[in-house]
């Protein structure tokens, strides 16, 4: 596999909410859910649904620093390099076939962050963000 220099996505702000999965939920809808990338190191097209709007939102944990993320997460996953790819779990559903990992580095409120990301990727070939999303130190 082609070695590529990973990406480093210009700085975020973090936004001061009172409720961070509102914000992420509403940056979502207005600015992502519906669109697709492609990302540049493997060709794959990422769409975002609205199953990557209740991830980001709730997922494991929501957090300031992710929910940040919001601001740049199409750039960040057209620019995320390629890790892995993790097959499918016994629990999923019939049609995942497994979950493509990317990593990428983002200035979040100046400070460079580690960030890794899992899309679902269905058997039909499609990927969709809809997993998760961790900053890594």
């Amino acid at each position: 596999m082609k070695k590529y220099k990973q990406a480093i996505i210009p700085s975020v702000k973090i936004k001061t909410h009172t409720n961070l999965c509102q914000y992420v939920k509403n940056e979502y809808t207005s600015l992502i859910q519906g669109k697709s990338v492609i990302n540049k190191h493997i060709g794959l097209t990422i769409y975002f649904g609205s199953d990557g709007k209740a991830e980001l939102a709730y997922g494991r944990a929501i957090y300031a620093k992710k929910a940040a993320l919001v601001q740049c997460l199409l750039e960040l996953m057209r620019e995320a390099e390629y890790t892995s790819f993790g097959q499918r779990k016994v629990k999923d559903d019939k049609n995942i076939f497994g979950y493509a990992k990317f990593k990428a580095k983002v200035y979040i409120d100046g400070k460079l962050e580690n960030v890794h990301i899992v899309v679902v990727v269905k058997s039909n070939g499609k990927a969709y963000y809809c997993h998760e999303v961790n900053i890594k130190k």
